[in-house]
């Protein structure tokens, strides 16, 4: 079987496009049924020539061709060789011109798009509560990530003249401190920032037994009698 040749591919493409003599067509023609890659790049230019020919628009007149080639001194149409580069030429303008309506059509038709970017609101953290429970009584806490505000109530705690002291103690085991809690009545109060920022399910909350007004050293000094662990609402 001959190769598929450039010469074969153009012979297509003026078959496809209307470019080919009276003559030369039935040969073609008879090509479509006898050579399957002929008829595949005649099928290939075909598609070219549909889109063109969908909107043709206003034909050129037929003097258009020769005032062309005429002010082109390189096509010497006088050789085999020029006519067949002329032919080419013809089919690739041809082609390049039903590219160019296809874009020019899709460009009009398509909806503008435009992008705007919603912003997502993250969703608050829920609270979080703890039981601290050991043998001095029970205490009760919850926390609310959004404000930083702790609530504590107190049960059963008596221990004498000192200050009940909280403390959040995270996996490092470096106890920091939230705040004297009121032994007596409900309390409310700001979480300080160092505690606030590692407070989560899991980390233990503590209290332990400090002078009044609380720890002199920022770390407990006194015995811790409650604790337990926050949990997630």
């Amino acid at each position: 079987m001959t190769a598929f040749s450039t010469d074969d591919d153009l012979l297509a493409a003026e078959l496809a496009f209307g470019l080919i003599d009276d003559a030369d067509r039935h040969l073609a023609e008879q090509r479509l049924v006898e050579d399957p890659a002929f008829a595949q790049a005649h099928q290939r230019w075909q598609a070219h020539a549909a889109a063109l020919f969908a909107d043709p628009g206003e034909a050129p007149r037929p003097s258009t061709w020769t005032a062309i080639v005429s002010r082109l001194p390189a096509n010497d149409i006088t050789s085999p060789r020029s006519r067949a580069s002329l032919r080419w030429w013809q089919t690739g303008t041809v082609a390049a011109t039903a590219a160019a309506l296809i874009l020019g059509a899709v460009a009009l038709r398509a909806p503008t798009r435009i992008f705007v970017r919603v912003p997502v609101a993250e969703a608050p953290a829920a609270p979080m509560v703890a039981v601290l429970t050991g043998a001095k009584g029970l205490v009760t806490i919850s926390f609310d990530p959004a404000s930083g505000r702790m609530t504590s109530v107190a049960s059963g705690l008596d221990i004498g003249h000192h200050s009940p002291e909280l403390w959040a103690i995270p996996r490092d085991g470096k106890p920091r401190m939230m705040g004297i809690m009121n032994s007596s009545a409900p309390g409310w109060a700001k979480v300080p920032a160092d505690a606030r920022a590692i407070l989560s399910a899991g980390v233990t909350i503590a209290v332990s037994v400090e002078p009044l007004g609380g720890s002199p050293s920022g770390l407990p000094t006194g015995p811790v009698i409650l604790s337990g662990e926050m949990v997630a609402v």
